[in-house]
């Protein structure tokens, strides 16, 4: 289970709304940038009060403080002393991604301070939350529900629903439309509200729970922000050439690689391979938390006219795989195999 929990980490509240919105590493940053910018000295203390704002806090306190030393780094090559030039990994993925937002956030500098100092985060918050309720075609959503405070900071193009809350990158909804900034919290939101329902007992027995229920997880969360499809998403909104390739190609790849997922769970579940081999398998197939497995799996399931089903269920994994199944059949695509849909029904069916 570390495998998945470790990778999911990697990918106090002097300003706030109502405790639902935090602003600190925002500032924290910009107190910083302004004074590389100016090519002054940034003592230890001003580090450290990036490394303790909220959001950064996060990642000062991981085991060994990686991404809030690439984003100090990065900070100095990008704003300030030039000496540092060249000091980046520009082979890691982590390192070329926040780069480049930080390159971006350079070039917008003065328009993203204004934009911090008027934008109206409350009525995000709200308005997202109506979007999740509309897509959820609920009157309500359950008042029971415990919302994650949102924090801002300048990392990577992305957002991560954290145990902590919710960290979103400042200059990705920055630059986003207005409507693109609620569906993209919307997604988020849906994630959290999720997490009320789904059992987590079933979720974190083992990474191959983890994976099946992260690949519907994200399928139905993706129909909420990314369901004019992957190459517009990531090229209007992320602005990421490079990321609409990979993921239109991991999209392409769905249908096979659900079938190879299906086989590798089948051999495990006969007990021709163990645990540690199975998860190794799937690790091969299960890319980005599942997202492109289950948005094509969630396309299906609309496309069959299932999607009301889909909605009432949205917390149930192994619901989700039955539609699929049900969607395949209706589509004339490849159903799921018995074999699979009856190990999935077994180990669920204590759960819900």
């Amino acid at each position: 289970m570390k495998r998945i929990l470790i990778f999911l980490f990697l990918i106090k509240c002097s300003f706030s709304f109502a405790q639902n919105i935090d602003l600190t590493s925002v500032d924290e940053f910009l107190k910083v940038s302004d004074l590389l910018k100016m090519k002054k000295e940034v003592n230890v203390e001003q580090w450290h009060q990036l490394d303790s704002s909220t959001a950064y806090s996060i990642f000062a306190h991981s085991k060994d403080n990686t991404i809030i030393n690439i984003v100090k780094t990065t900070m100095q090559d990008v704003f300030g002393y030039s000496d540092n030039k060249g000091q980046i990994n520009n082979d890691g993925w982590l390192e070329t991604l926040i780069k480049a937002n930080f390159e971006e956030i350079k070039r917008n500098y003065s328009e993203i301070k204004k934009f911090r100092d008027s934008y109206d985060f409350k009525s995000l918050i709200l308005n997202a939350k109506s979007r999740l309720q509309t897509f959820l075609r609920c009157d309500s959503l359950n008042t029971s529900v415990k919302w994650k405070p949102v924090y801002f900071l300048f990392l990577n193009a992305d957002g991560k629903d954290m145990e902590e809350a919710l960290v979103i990158d400042f200059n990705l909804i920055y630059r986003m439309t207005e409507e693109q900034r609620i569906n993209f919290l919307a997604h988020e939101f849906f994630h959290v509200y999720r997490a009320h329902f789904e059992n987590h007992d079933f979720n974190y027995a083992n990474d191959i729970n983890f994976m099946l229920d992260m690949i519907a997880n994200e399928g139905i969360a993706d129909q909420i922000d990314k369901y004019m499809g992957y190459e517009e998403y990531y090229s209007t909104v992320s602005r990421s050439q490079k990321l609409a390739e990979e993921f239109v190609s991991l999209y392409s790849n769905a249908p096979k690689d659900i079938a190879i997922l299906q086989t590798i769970i089948v051999q495990y579940a006969e007990q021709k391979i163990d645990k540690d081999t199975c998860v190794d398998k799937l690790l091969k197939i299960y890319k980005y938390n599942g997202h492109a497995l289950g948005f094509y799996m969630s396309q299906q399931i609309i496309n069959a006219g299932l999607k009301k089903e889909m909605l009432e269920s949205f917390y149930n994994p192994y619901e989700f795989y039955r539609l699929y199944h049900m969607a395949t059949n209706k589509n004339n695509g490849s159903p799921s195999s018995k074999e699979f849909m009856n190990y999935l029904k077994r180990i669920t069916e204590q759960y819900y």
